[in-house]
């Protein structure tokens, strides 16, 4: 919003929107409910998903981080991969 006399502060709500998008650009889709994190093993209300560990004969398991270690987590292509089908088949897309 421009600034002036009258306004200087800006729309909490359009800033807590727009704060929100960048934030699921960066770190993709929420998980629903708290998860714990991979490295500092706290429980975290934004977990991100980094890693989906696959099992040789049954279902495998995925591994959350908190948004401060998410981006020291190494990267697996094909988890991303896996990742982001299941989000675009859960209907989560950018």
């Amino acid at each position: 919003m421009p600034l002036d006399r009258s306004h200087y502060l800006t729309d909490a709500p359009k800033l807590w929107r727009a704060l929100d998008e960048a934030d699921r650009a960066e770190l993709g889709p929420v998980p629903q409910g708290r998860q714990t994190c991979y490295r500092c093993e706290l429980p975290t209300d934004e977990p991100v998903i980094v890693d989906v560990q696959h099992g040789g004969s049954g279902a495998g398991g995925t591994v959350y981080a908190c948004p401060r270690h998410a981006r020291t987590y190494g990267r697996d292509v094909v988890a991303e991969a896996a990742i982001r089908r299941r989000a675009l088949d859960r209907g989560r897309t950018r």
